[in-house]
């Protein structure tokens, strides 16, 4: 480049030129309305985790701290480029290892001690923490836990003491990207950074709205799909400042108070998260954050913010946040029992406590430590990083439970089927591609029994196949997760790859000599309704009649009945020694399932060929339905059957034919 151009460039680019472009100010004061804005994020997520029906949306309170960060971050980012005419990065990456690392390690191994101390049998909720303590130390939690629970508001979250983790992971793969990214827009013209920054969130908001109907796991953990919030943030940071004197923008603050609220209210009924049910959140951050910026920050909304028990909260925000979510998982799992509003109180009380002694003893002495040689902070961090990750594995594994406990725990938990969600046609357009060899009890005989249905369905193979195996025959399986035997579309919400998948099933089985087809669901969940969902109900009750029409040919359809379900996963019961107290009375049980009798009763009085199985003689005994039998775990969570469970069931059918048959035309309840 010739000289007089590079300068050229250089001036254009130069500190005094970006801050008239941006509009900084003097310097970048500590802003108390930022703080306020902090503890209504923190206080959202804390109330959503313990009080989830009170606070629906209550989780948005992560994308408030995601804007707020965005804002923050880039705010700092300029402010140093501005002053410096550079950025210095390894500063910048002590900077944030210095605010974020030691509360985060503190919380790691005291959850770790607590865990080990309090709920010595708990095993598998410390080996849990331990691995996802681990991930969150590399920046990776968000990853772990998409791979892993799956949903972040599915059952099994309320089992994962680290699951919030995923939100600072999502920040931290933030800050390794945007700096770099920042700087580089800067160093070409001030203006640009908001041009593509703009067009980045664009991106990154299309990407979450996709994500979030097609792959929800992926909207919702990855740090791509967020992105466009962070940035929404950063784009306030990055707008002109209001003319010193100037008061612009007077409505702007409480409308976005009044956005989040309503956000808070009413986000976990708008649809799949985040996508643009998430934009009344971030709009109702960046109008505040806007307020802030520009300096319109006058009136009783403001005042809200700033006052002292708000700004108090929000200086411990970030450590209230760390501890509140792991004692809320403890005291629920502490007993059978979920627990109470008085304990989930008491454990938000005790979080609050420990993040006013985390921030006071913690955060604060460690931020005023100067960072006079960045990379020996960096190596600090590192090595503080590796010593806590060692004393989470050693706690991990403290041997504390009984060996025949934990061999029949462990034991149980992966009793499954030898079949997997691989016996299925929805990958093809047709029937003519075979089985798969593990879908078939004897591959090279034609079969003439089979097993129908979901994931339930699924663990009852062994059943299916002992039977077949009774009469010296062959069984296939056609399962498919989440997807009920039906014939047409049985819910509103049912997947396109579910009815596409019973088509083919349906089809598969008109073609085929069969004597006995198999079918079993959880049938309770299916067939038993409130008020709310008449409909459903009807549709799949018309599904499953079709379904049974089209099966006529058939010399015989079981149909197995409604199954007892475990309190708690079996294997947690047997490892933590609570056998007959995961269990369910068997009144209890009736009550539950007698809803879906009727209506499978109704059904078979229809069809002469259905029979209907109830396997509560073999589950319960006289009062109770434990989920063991004989030393042996009857379910590898809470309610889907061990391999162990539906040979012993079928053993049991197989010698006493009429004793598990509940309704069954003459002659239909011999195997």
């Amino acid at each position: 480049m010739p000289p007089r151009a590079a300068d050229r460039r250089a001036a254009a680019c130069g500190p005094s030129r970006l801050r008239r472009v941006i509009g900084l100010g003097a310097q970048l004061e500590h802003k108390p309305e930022i703080d306020g804005l902090r503890a209504i994020a923190v206080a959202a997520v804390v109330a959503y985790h313990a009080f989830p029906a009170a606070v629906p949306g209550g989780f948005v309170g992560v994308d408030i701290f995601f804007v707020i960060s965005g804002y923050l971050i880039t705010s700092l980012l300029v402010r140093e480029r501005a002053d410096t005419g550079r950025v210095d990065f390894v500063a910048f990456y002590a900077r944030r290892m210095r605010r974020l690392l030691p509360a985060l390690v503190a919380m790691l191994v005291g959850v770790m001690l607590l865990l080990v101390v309090l709920m010595g049998r708990h095993e598998r909720l410390a080996s849990d923490a331990a691995s996802s303590s681990l991930w969150s130390l590399l920046f990776a939690a968000n990853l772990h836990f998409q791979a892993t629970v799956g949903g972040y508001f599915d059952a099994a979250a309320d089992t994962r003491p680290m699951l919030h983790l995923w939100s600072l992971a999502v920040e931290e793969q933030y800050y390794l990207i945007y700096p770099w990214l920042l700087v580089a827009l800067l160093a070409r013209v001030p203006a640009a950074p908001v041009r593509w920054l703009a067009a980045l969130a664009s991106v990154s908001f299309v990407l979450s709205e996709y994500w979030a109907n097609v792959e929800p796991g992926m909207g919702f953990y990855q740090m791509p799909s967020r992105f466009w919030e962070l940035a929404a943030g950063g784009l306030i940071a990055l707008s002109p400042t209001a003319p010193a004197g100037r008061r612009s923008l007077p409505g702007l603050l409480p409308a976005g108070l009044a956005l989040l609220l309503l956000a808070c209210a009413c986000t976990g009924r708008w649809g799949a998260f985040p996508g643009k049910a998430a934009l009344p959140v971030v709009a109702g951050t960046a109008m505040v954050l806007l307020a802030i910026h520009r300096g319109a920050v006058a009136g009783p909304a403001a005042s809200l913010l700033r006052s002292r028990p708000l700004v108090a909260l929000g200086l411990v925000s970030y450590s209230l946040y760390l501890w509140h979510w792991p004692l809320l998982v403890m005291v629920q799992q502490a007993r059978i029992e979920p627990a109470g509003p008085g304990l989930r109180i008491a454990a938000c009380a005790l979080a609050l406590l420990l993040a006013i002694l985390s921030w006071r003893f913690v955060e604060t002495p460690v931020r005023r430590w100067r960072i006079r040689n960045p990379v020996r902070w960096l190596g600090a961090g590192v090595l503080a990083t590796m010593v806590a990750g060692g004393a989470i594995i050693g706690l991990s594994r403290l041997d504390r439970v009984p060996a025949e406990a934990r061999r029949i725990s462990a034991f149980t938990r992966n009793d499954m089927p030898a079949i997997n969600d691989a016996c299925r046609f929805d990958q093809a357009r047709t029937v003519d591609v075979p089985l798969p060899d593990h879908c078939n009890s004897r591959p090279a005989q034609v079969p003439t029994f089979a097993l129908w249905g979901d994931s339930h369905a699924m663990a009852w193979q062994p059943f299916a196949w002992r039977l077949a195996e009774a009469a010296d025959a062959s069984a296939a399986a056609l399962t498919l997760n989440s997807c009920a035997p039906a014939k047409g579309r049985a819910d509103a919400g049912q997947s396109a790859n579910c009815e596409r998948f019973n088509r083919l099933a349906m089809e598969w089985l008109s073609r085929q000599p069969l004597d006995t087809i198999v079918i079993a669901q959880r049938w309770p969940r299916a067939l038993s309704a409130d008020a709310s969902e008449p409909v459903h109900l009807a549709s799949r009750l018309d599904a499953l009649a079709l379904a049974l029409e089209e099966l006529r040919h058939v010399r015989r359809v079981i149909v197995i009945g409604p199954l007892p379900t475990a309190r708690r996963v079996a294997p947690d019961c047997i490892a933590l020694g609570w056998e007959r107290e995961c269990g369910i009375p068997r009144a209890l049980h009736g009550q539950r399932a007698a809803p879906a009798w009727r209506r499978l009763e109704a059904l078979a009085l229809r069809y002469p060929n259905v029979v209907l199985l109830d396997p509560a003689d073999y589950f319960c005994d006289t009062a109770d339905c434990p989920p063991t039998r004989d030393g042996v775990g009857l379910y590898w969570d809470d309610n889907h059957v061990t391999a162990s469970a539906a040979r012993g069931f079928a053993a049991a059918y197989l010698a006493d034919p009429r004793r598990y048959t509940r309704l069954a035309r003459e002659g239909m309840d011999a195997p």
